[in-house]
C-alpha cells in the first residue's frame, strides 16, 4: 500500500489544495468587484458564483479522490445549514437583514443559493485556518482567521450592497460604508471559532466528525450575530437610559 493510498498528505497534494483554494477566493473577489454597480445583478450573480466555486471545490475533490477535501465540503454545508438560524435572527430578531434586493427564491427566511455561499466560506476560511494552526499554533491561528474575517468583512458587505444581494438596515454601520458594525463583530467570532475547529483533526477523519463539527462551527454565526448586536446596539441603547 502506497503511502498516498494511506492517507498521508503530499506536498504535491497540499499545494493542489491551496491553488484551488486561493483559485476560489480570487474568483470571488474578482466576481463581487465586477457585478458590483451593475444594474442587471441581483441573487442571479451571487448564484452563479457560489455554483461555480462549489464545482471547482467538488471537481477537485472528485477529481483527485480527496476524501478530506469532501469531509470539508460536508462540514461546509452543515455550518451553511445552520447558519440559517443565525439568518432568520437576523431578518425576524433584530430587523436588520434584507434580502429583497436579491429576489431570490428563498429557503425559509435566506436566499436558496446563501447556504452553499457560506459552505464555501467555511471551506476557504477553515483550510486557511488549519494552515494558520499548523504554523502558529492554534490559539495564534484561530486570533489571524478571527482577524482576517473581520478585516474582510467590510469589502464584501460593501460588494454585496452594490451587486444587490442583501442589505443591512437598522443599525449603526461602519463610517459611510453599508458594512454594520456588529456584523463585523460576528464575523470576527465566527472567523475565531472556524480556526479554532480547524486544528481538530476530527474534521477530516470521517462523515459524521464532519457534519457534526459543521454544526458546532455554525453555531458560532448565531453567538456570533447575537453578540455583535448586543455590544454595537443594546448595550449602547440601555447606557443612554441610564443617563
Amino acid at each position: 500500500m502506497t503511502e498516498k493510498s494511506k492517507g498521508a498528505v503530499t506536498p504535491t497534494d497540499a499545494r493542489a489544495r491551496l491553488a484551488i483554494i486561493l483559485t476560489t477566493v480570487a474568483f470571488s473577489i474578482g466576481t463581487a468587484l465586477f457585478v458590483a454597480g451593475k444594474s442587471w445583478s441581483d441573487g442571479r450573480t451571487a448564484a452563479c458564483l457560489t455554483l461555480t466555486n462549489l464545482t471547482l471545490l467538488g471537481g477537485f475533490a472528485l477529481l483527485r479522490r480527496d476524501r478530506e477535501m469532501a469531509r470539508l465540503l460536508l462540514f461546509g454545508l452543515a455550518f451553511g445549514l445552520t447558519e440559517l438560524i443565525a439568518d432568520a435572527l437576523c431578518v425576524l430578531g433584530t430587523g436588520t437583514l434584507d434580502y429583497s434586493p436579491a429576489q431570490s427564491k428563498m429557503i425559509w427566511l435566506s436566499p436558496w443559493w446563501m447556504p452553499l455561499s457560506w459552505l464555501v466560506v467555511a471551506v476557504q476560511i477553515t483550510f486557511l485556518g488549519r494552515g494558520l494552526a499548523l504554523r502558529f499554533g492554534r490559539m495564534r491561528g484561530a486570533a489571524l482567521a478571527a482577524l482576517i474575517g473581520a478585516v474582510n468583512i467590510p469589502f464584501y458587505e460593501e460588494q454585496a450592497y452594490h451587486a444587490h444581494w442583501w442589505r443591512y438596515v437598522n443599525c449603526r454601520m461602519l463610517g459611510a460604508t453599508h458594512t454594520p458594525l456588529y456584523i463585523i463583530c460576528a464575523e470576527f467570532i465566527i472567523g475565531f471559532s472556524l480556526g479554532w475547529i480547524a486544528a481538530d483533526s476530527r474534521i477530516y477523519s470521517n462523515t459524521k466528525n464532519a457534519i457534526l463539527l459543521g454544526c458546532l462551527a455554525g453555531a458560532s454565526t448565531i453567538v456570533g450575530g447575537l453578540v455583535g448586536y448586543g455590544l454595537v446596539e443594546r448595550i449602547p441603547e440601555w447606557l443612554q437610559r441610564l443617563r
